[in-house]
């Protein structure tokens, strides 16, 4: 048998480099000019090892055609030929795979040329379309460079389709399987303009969504004139660039310069855009496709301050995508799922560093990124980790997840943060109906959207295994239960008094003031307007009690943060600071039973400290009664019945606010409802008052403390 596994072993990982050798040479012996990563579940860079390194840039005068001059765009035919867009020289640059030159095709027809040209796409049958934007035409040429035909400005009859003294200066162009043209044109906000094979023009496609925020909506409504002509228009982004899949979906790229994007906010800056327009990318990664997500804030000392600004996209075979980020000259690259397989480059002026990307292409597993400033090709080859990626989704493509889940434990091995891997073993496991396993997988890969998939197959081949024993065990225990009671009630009693003694001594043990507080709380919750007030003048409850119940609402919220099923668990359990949950507790109640009792005094409160305290915590016994079952009970819920966990879990916690209002404020101090509300508002503000004064005070005795032990350090040093 063991035989057969070494045979096993070798056969797969002989599977694997065929697969790699066919689909490229792997570069492994450079200086590294940049450093790879990924990001976490949580949004964290970690470092990964590098996917693909720079061999070499190609300039004008390498193809012996002269300096290029601002290019713009770049373009890699199904036949591997590639067209450069070379705007300051007006002229598109044809070279074959390895960089000889072609052809230079400048111009066409009778003595007519393009006049700075941004934009260029090559169709499978070798059909080239150019975006003459000096002109405003799209130029459609022969195979041969020939002139076919071109496609003028779009024209329309009707008033109000195209914007008023719209300015047609086409910047990109690309072509579906039928014919379809699409146009991205400078400061056009209606999207992509489509143009029917014919060259007629259609209408527009993918316009992005404007979603102002309230606040700007509220500003813009009350604002002056004055004002408002200040104010930009809620206009949609503008489209940077885009590619087409085989299947005709528009892969756009976009950069959001709202105001939300420069306050560090997301923005959707990648789409997959079908006929109709529709958004179909899917973001199912841990961060939604948009380059980087940390980066230096405004106040950073960073050179770089700003999120990511794509420049460029282009599409791979299996649904994976590069984009291209322009501001860091990063690129970042996505699987069909959106979840970030690896990252490469970087911005500079050394050897493999761009200054100023403006396109990106692939051919085969090499990679172009075209460079305007530095007029050149920066040639990217995979290393042998970038090419392993490739054979684990090709070996998943063609159906043999033996051999996928096999690369991708190598791929572990060689980069242990690769949570993608950790899902690829999933995925072939799954396929596999290895439930558990893949479970176990899932969830080492924080994938809790396919966990759920699995642990739904699991649950119900565990209930189709076991269902029976287990009824059969649950009507045992209920006739064990059935008749322990009637035993116990044959028994013959004990004297009244012995056993009113005994209970005596008992609650006495415990203490009985405190055991009967406790259990008065289920009173209080159900019946806050009578049970908070016998809570105060009866004296039900006690500082024991109520710091009882505050321990155990920490402890619950311990437990539930530590105990909460995956799926519905975000925590980073390896850094729980047990000290930290007690605080975030803790302080809060406390602060809020100082500072309504610190208002109320001045409102004319009948309630006292120890009042607020005791009506506070007994206020909480719902995050007891509600956090703790649902705890239990997530770690057998799927994704799609989260619904009622959330559902049940807000109403627990809002029944615990609607306490806190009602007994710590309204019965407790005698209030009417407007006087209890307003109190409520004013006591949370006193509040974040209270800790900016504290953290104020924690910074200014920091500085003292930093200032006395400089004193100390120069005095020490001039003894």
């Amino acid at each position: 048998m063991m035989w057969r596994k070494v045979l096993a072993a070798v056969a797969i990982l002989l599977a694997a480099s065929c697969f790699v050798h066919a689909q490229g040479t792997s570069i492994t012996n450079f200086t590294v000019p940049y450093t790879s990563y990924l990001y976490d579940f949580w949004e964290k860079a970690v470092p990964s090892p590098q996917a693909y390194l720079p061999s070499r840039t190609v300039s004008g005068e390498d193809l012996q055609v002269g300096a290029f001059n601002n290019p713009s765009d770049l373009f890699v035919s199904e036949q591997g030929e590639i067209y450069i867009v070379d705007t300051g020289n007006h002229r598109i640059v044809v070279a074959d795979r390895d960089f000889k030159l072609l052809r230079v095709i400048s111009s066409f027809g009778d003595g007519d040329g393009f006049r700075s040209p941004m934009g260029v796409f090559v169709t499978l049958e070798g059909d080239i379309y150019v975006a003459d934007t000096g002109n405003a035409r799209i130029v459609h040429l022969n195979p041969d460079g020939t002139l076919h035909r071109i496609v003028p400005a779009p024209q329309s009859d009707i008033e109000g389709v195209l914007p008023a003294n719209f300015n047609y200066r086409p910047l990109k162009v690309g072509v579906d399987q039928h014919g379809r043209i699409y146009v991205i044109a400078q400061d056009l906000y209606e999207g992509f303009i489509s143009f029917s094979a014919d060259g007629q023009f259609r209408g527009f496609v993918g316009a992005p969504r404007v979603n102002p925020s309230l606040a700007d909506y509220l500003w813009s409504r009350f604002a002056t004139k004055e004002q408002r002509q200040r104010i930009r228009a809620f206009l949609p982004t503008e489209y940077t660039n885009f590619d087409l899949d085989p299947e005709g979906f528009i892969y756009a790229t976009s950069h959001a310069e709202d105001k939300a994007e420069d306050e560090g906010g997301i923005a959707i800056k990648i789409r997959r855009i079908n006929a109709k327009g529709e958004d179909l990318l899917r973001r199912l990664g841990f961060s939604i496709p948009m380059g980087d997500v940390e980066f230096p804030d405004r106040w950073s000392t960073a050179t770089r301050r700003t999120s990511s600004m794509l420049v460029d996209i282009t599409v791979q075979p299996y649904g994976v995508y590069s984009v291209l980020d322009g501001n860091r000259g990063r690129v970042f690259t996505y699987d069909n799922n959106g979840n970030l397989l690896y990252e490469f480059s970087y911005y500079g002026t050394n050897h493999g560093q761009v200054s100023s990307p403006v396109a990106i292409d692939a051919l085969d597993r090499t990679m172009f990124v075209l460079d305007s400033k530095r007029g050149g090709v920066v040639v990217f080859e995979p290393t042998d980790y970038a090419l392993l990626i490739w054979a684990a989704l090709d070996a998943y493509d063609r159906g043999d997840y033996y051999l996928a889940e096999k690369i991708w434990g190598q791929l572990l091995v060689l980069n242990s943060n690769f949570d993608v891997a950790y899902t690829g073993i999933g995925r072939a496991l799954l396929r596999r109906d290895e439930y558990a396993e893949a479970m176990k997988n899932f969830k080492l890969g924080n994938n809790r959207s396919e966990y759920s998939d699995a642990f739904e197959l699991y649950r119900k081949e565990m209930v189709y295994e076991h269902f029976p024993k287990a009824a059969a065990v649950f009507v045992v225990v209920l006739a064990a239960i059935f008749a322990a009671r009637r035993l116990w009630r044959g028994r013959k009693a004990r004297p009244v008094a012995q056993e009113a003694a005994a209970a005596g001594a008992k609650r006495r043990r415990f203490g009985q003031k405190t055991l009967e507080s406790l259990c008065f709380g289920l009173y209080v919750i159900i019946h806050p307007f009578d049970g908070f007030e016998r809570l105060k003048k009866e004296r039900k409850g006690t500082p024991l009690a109520a710091t009882i119940i505050l321990a155990l609402v920490v402890l619950t919220f311990v437990f539930a943060r530590q105990y909460t099923g995956f799926i519905f668990n975000r925590a980073d359990l390896s850094k729980i600071n047990l000290l930290a949950e007690i605080g975030s507790v803790v302080l809060p109640f406390l602060l809020w039973a100082f500072v309504n009792w610190a208002l109320t005094t001045l409102m004319e409160g009948k309630g006292t400290l120890k009042d607020v305290y005791i009506a506070s915590a007994f206020a909480l016994i719902p995050v007891i009664i509600t956090v703790v079952p649902l705890t239990v009970v997530s770690n057998f819920l799927i994704q799609e019945e989260g619904a009622f966990y959330y559902m049940l879990m807000s109403a627990g916690l809002g029944w615990a606010v609607v306490l806190l209002i009602v007994g710590a404020t309204m019965v407790t101090h005698e209030y009417d409802f407007r006087k209890t509300i307003f109190t409520c508002i004013a006591t949370l503000m006193g509040m974040a008052f209270a800790l900016f004064l504290g953290l104020l005070f924690i910074a200014l005795t920091e500085q003292v403390i930093m200032f006395v032990r400089q004193l100390l350090t120069e005095a020490i040093h001039r003894t």
